[in-house]
């Protein structure tokens, strides 16, 4: 089943800082970073089983991120963007991200993807 432990990741302090803060409201451990690299390491070393993104992180993209990872991804990537079109989403969707969230993102929103990822990961790893 998935965890709790969330990475969020944006160069802009402020997101960071709303982002944790409804998270851990709500239950979630959250995990921070301002960049690409600090993002990687966190989720490199396993500290995480969602990763919640800006698309742009100073030192990269959340594409480059997500791709980076290998096997380190998290079960579940959910990219926080400006960008809206259905071009952008599907972008989004072909590069890997679970979900494709528009800022300013509604917590509640986003609290109904992780905790929609968290019961599909239980009962497909309950399944026979």
């Amino acid at each position: 089943m998935l965890g709790t432990t969330v990475v969020v990741v944006d160069d802009d302090e402020d997101n960071v800082a709303v982002l944790e803060l409804g998270l851990q409201s709500v239950g979630f451990e959250v995990k921070t970073a301002r960049s690409l690299r600090e993002a990687r390491l966190l989720l490199e070393a396993g500290h995480a089983d969602a990763l919640v993104t800006d698309y742009s992180l100073g030192d990269g993209t959340a594409v480059e991120l997500l791709a980076s990872l290998g096997t380190k991804r998290p079960r579940l990537a959910i990219l926080v963007t400006g960008h809206s079109s259905p071009e952008h989403v599907a972008e989004s969707r072909a590069a890997g991200f679970d979900a494709h969230l528009v800022k300013p993102v509604d917590l509640r929103q986003l609290e109904r993807a992780l905790r929609g990822a968290a019961v599909a990961g239980a009962t497909s790893s309950s399944a026979p």
